[in-house]
């Protein structure tokens, strides 16, 4: 089989660095996946075969690890007269590339490239740059290049219209001005770069964009185990700044008393590991609550591609929410939703939460701003709810205040205010507070993907995932039951 050097993904890890190129053909095996977000993937094979069918008869070329039966099948399609070819597959001298969407003209070839984002972004035009120079390489005349995102603007409305739904954007020009450096950066690849030396490259920028580099760890495993990229709430330029400044571990970072003094109180904290409790500030915080409490949160999903009318692509769409009422004597009473999947639930879920939500009562969220904008897009869309819901939306207090401002704070957060960070600082032995401890969903985004993929599973697969869903979101509300008496008992501490 024939090993082609370059493709499109490695030409354009290439040009954000080439150690990460390098790393691709030579220790592979260091790449930590978990950079790697499954649904994003997901997503973009979705969107990628919707958009096909913007075209009249595509002929798909099916993947293979063969990259030669894939050309072949694409020779055989051109041959045949086929006028759209999805993952139509062409090589030149060891570069390979599939095109989304090839069109084959009489005069030339269009090349149509997917993404599942709602604008065009420069990496994009680097893509499009590298399959336009190689096609053109190839003896094609190369008549077009466009990139076709989602149009975030599209609100659906009966059957989806792809026209509405997708952007077509003419990148020729860009992409025709960049070949010379394609034909610079791919000589260098062929000829310049050196398999046996690995490249002498510096932690920078290219280290998290346009993509999270997996190598992160391999090329920082020589930074102590408290390095200043664990810092939380300070951006990725202030943590380059004290790197390239030669400050790698907290111990430099506090005796450089310049640096040092410049630094928030949030980031002195993390660096000090001191325990923080402002009894006067939180006392005022919680004296802003009125019993009974409504914890209240939120599962959302996004779908790239709206599946019901009224939704934009990527919108925060509840799917599930748990509610622990507390009453002044510290009695709890739960209450939760969770749809079914298959239907559009919001007006369900609208229904149930302001039946369960009485007008006037204090709602609690931790980092409120999440809930309020599910709650403000479920009033704009049923206005016959829109009083109730606003009234929730207005009296809702956010529980995240004294662990944003510091004024409550442990080293054991390391810097961090969100409430998988906060809840075992606070609770380090309480088995019944840790979410590992949940079986299968522990995460926000595991909950969204498990939701996600109830259509395809078996009766039995559905109950099981249902349980778990409950029990994840029921565990974030009694989460926020705890710390709000945490806090309350740190001001007679």
């Amino acid at each position: 089989m024939i090993d082609f050097n370059v493709s499109k993904s490695r030409y354009v890890r290439a040009v954000q660095c080439i150690k990460m190129y390098w790393m691709d053909r030579v220790k592979p095996e260091e790449f930590d996946d978990s950079v790697m977000d499954e649904a994003v993937l997901e997503t973009g094979n979705e969107v990628g075969e919707l958009a096909q069918k913007l075209f009249d008869n595509v002929s798909v070329v099916e993947y293979s690890d063969d990259k030669l039966q894939m050309i072949n099948r694409t020779s055989e399609y051109i041959r045949l007269g086929k006028r759209y070819i999805a993952e139509a597959s062409f090589a030149y001298k060891g570069r390979f590339l599939s095109v989304d969407i090839l069109e084959v003209c009489d005069d030339g070839v269009i090349i149509n490239e997917v993404k599942s984002s709602t604008s065009v972004k420069d990496v994009y035009l680097d893509d499009a740059a590298y399959q336009s120079y190689v096609l053109s390489l190839s003896g094609f005349n190369v008549k077009r290049v466009n990139v076709i995102t989602l149009n975030s603007s599209y609100v659906r409305k009966g059957e989806l219209d792809l026209t509405q739904l997708f952007s077509v954007t003419d990148v020729t020009c860009q992409a025709f001005l960049r070949h010379q450096s394609v034909e610079q950066l791919l000589e260098f690849l062929s000829q310049d770069l050196d398999l046996t030396v690995e490249p002498d490259v510096s932690v920078a920028d290219y280290c998290f964009s346009p993509y999270p580099c997996g190598y992160f760890g391999y090329c920082t495993r020589h930074l102590p185990e408290e390095n200043i990229f664990m810092l939380k709430n300070v951006n990725k330029k202030n943590k380059l700044d004290m790197y390239n400044r030669g400050l790698y571990s907290f111990s430099d970072v506090i005796n450089e008393r310049v640096v040092f003094s410049r630094l928030r109180p949030v980031v002195k904290d993390q660096l000090l590991k001191e325990k923080i409790i402002d009894k006067k500030e939180i006392g005022r915080f919680v004296s802003k609550f009125r019993y009974p409490l409504y914890y209240l949160d939120f599962e959302t999903i996004q779908y790239a591609i709206p599946p019901y009318d009224g939704m934009k692509p990527y919108q925060q769409t509840p799917f599930q929410y748990s509610l622990h009422i507390e009453y002044e004597d510290g009695r709890l009473e739960h209450k939760e939703y969770l749809a079914s999947d298959g239907f559009d639930c919001r007006e369900q879920l609208a229904t149930r939460l302001v039946n369960d939500i009485p007008k006037g009562a204090c709602s609690v969220a931790y980092n409120m701003a999440f809930e309020k904008g599910v709650i403000r897009d479920l009033a704009d869309y049923f206005p016959y709810l829109r009083d109730e819901l606003t009234d929730i939306y207005d009296n809702m207090l956010d529980l995240m205040i004294p662990f944003k401002n510091h004024w409550y704070y442990d080293k054991e957060m390391q810097g961090s205010y969100s409430i998988k960070a906060v809840l075992p600082a606070l609770f380090p032995d309480d088995y019944t507070l840790d979410y590992e401890n949940l079986e299968g969903v522990k995460r926000g985004d595991q909950a969204m993907a498990a939701f996600r993929k109830m259509p395809s599973m078996s009766e039995e697969e559905k109950q099981q995932v249902r349980n778990q869903l409950l029990e994840y979101c029921k565990l974030d509300t009694y989460a926020m039951v705890m710390i709000m008496r945490k806090l309350k008992g740190a001001i007679y501490e």
